[in-house]
């Protein structure tokens, strides 16, 4: 797909356009420099044409910050790739970092468009002129907060597109989740076998949710780094929180999650509470026990280990890895099938209510209320993603606790979900 390559200098409108374009709040949008630092990608449209609108963190040249260093390379990566380039500056003022940024973007003066944003009132469009000392042609005077000549600016981006087919296969969404710095990043570049997000031993490094369009296998993926959650009293407003706010959409909008583990320092009540929001939402997941180096423990031991501490998620395969080797990586992608093929399963009611029979045989619902027996009608598959049955009865409020764990444990194994959550709903008939 054609990308379209937003860049500037920090706290431009870069993300502001970004979401505009894109129609969703995707990129963290804060009247702080360095919000974004990964390039965010998400498909767009405009006029009946599809592009990959690729948003990228502020260009600060000549410091000597390590991630800012980080931010430049990635972008200067994305420069070739690029079909059109949209470099972004504010219209109340021109300043020596716009004009290094011209200068990087200056082999690529064909494909550029130069957009000057923040143009709110008659004022500051008079102002419009003195940015064509940047040395570009095209120049489009723009308000992203307001939507004002976005139209226009659209219509010159998709005038300069190749024709390109559009792949309509729906794409698995797979996202890596896990506290700060236990290796999500490194494991999604070892994957991708390229320096796709930035990676660095400081702790915060990626803040936006960051999505990657990815084969594997002949299947279609998309791939969510997403910034690391820490406990909630260590979590300040601002950029982090809305960190953590996209990082539980993430997994929202999962169809199989990798939960990260850092087996170095082994597993913490914040690893818990993000299980549990993978096993409370049904959600497929791949548990990724990385950093096994550091560990001290076999890979028998580790296991064990897990489903002590994580048993909610017994349904989740484990994968041992070591992401700064590239060691295990490729098989979190076997894991992550093994996911999909039984999340996505659809049943024959026959089927669903044979095997229910057989449960109700081996062990029967307690009585109700006065000793009333509890019977089962019939049941059936709602939906998939994740499977969901229905069970209708006579007395829903007699299923106890005790009980249900039980029917899902053995409708699970009936129905061989041996790495899916099975969704389970007691209805009485009248509902």
């Amino acid at each position: 797909m054609n990308r379209v390559l937003i860049v500037g200098r920090p706290n431009v409108g870069k993300s502001t356009l970004f979401n505009r374009i894109v129609k969703r709040r995707k990129s963290i949008v804060l009247d702080m420099p360095g919000t974004t630092r990964d390039v965010i990608e998400m498909p767009a449209e405009w006029g009946g044409k599809e592009f990959l609108l690729v948003d990228t963190g502020g260009l600060l040249t000549g410091e000597e910050d390590e991630i800012l260093k980080l931010i430049k390379g990635s972008i200067e990566k994305e420069l070739p790739k690029a079909e059109v380039i949209i470099f972004v500056v504010d219209s109340k003022s021109l300043t020596p970092l716009d004009e290094d940024v011209a200068k990087l973007l200056y082999p690529y003066k064909d494909k550029t468009l130069l957009v000057v944003n923040k143009v709110d009132s008659l004022k500051d469009e008079e102002k419009i002129y003195e940015f064509y000392s940047l040395g570009f042609d095209k120049v489009f005077p723009v308000s992203a907060q307001h939507g004002k000549g976005t139209g226009e600016l659209l219509d010159e981006v998709v005038s300069r597109l190749k024709e390109a087919s559009v792949p309509r296969d729906e794409a698995i969404k797979l996202s890596f989740v896990g506290r700060p710095n236990v290796g999500k990043s490194s494991l999604i570049n070892a994957l991708l076998k390229q320096d796709r997000v930035i990676v660095s031993p400081i702790a915060g490094t990626t803040r936006d949710s960051v999505e990657v369009p990815f084969e594997f296998g002949g299947k279609t993926y998309v791939l969510t780094d997403t910034a690391g959650v820490r406990r909630p009293s260590k979590v300040d407003y601002g950029v982090e929180f809305f960190s953590v706010g996209r990082t539980l959409e993430a997994i929202d909008e999962s169809d199989v999650v990798c939960l990260v583990l850092d087996m170095g320092e082994g597993i913490t009540r914040q690893d818990k509470r993000l299980g549990g929001l993978i096993e409370r939402r049904y959600k497929g997941c791949v548990i990724v026990a990385n950093k096994i180096d550091l560990s001290g423990m076999s890979q028998q031991d580790i296991d064990s280990y897990i489903r002590k501490e994580l048993f909610f998620l017994d349904f989740a395969p484990i994968v041992h890895t070591v992401a700064t080797e590239g060691r295990g990586v490729e098989d979190i992608m076997s894991g992550v099938e093994k996911v999909r093929e039984d999340y996505t399963k659809v049943f024959k009611t026959s089927f669903i209510n044979r095997a229910i029979e057989r449960i109700l045989e081996e062990r029967r619902p307690p009585s109700g209320k006065k000793g009333k027996e509890v019977k089962v009608y019939y049941s059936f598959q709602e939906k998939n993603r994740p499977p969901t049955v229905v069970v209708i009865t006579n007395d829903p409020d007699s299923w106890q606790e005790n009980y249900v764990k039980f029917f899902k444990r053995r409708l699970r194994e009936s129905l061989n979900l041996r790495f899916s959550p099975l969704k389970l709903i007691i209805k009485g008939r009248q509902t």
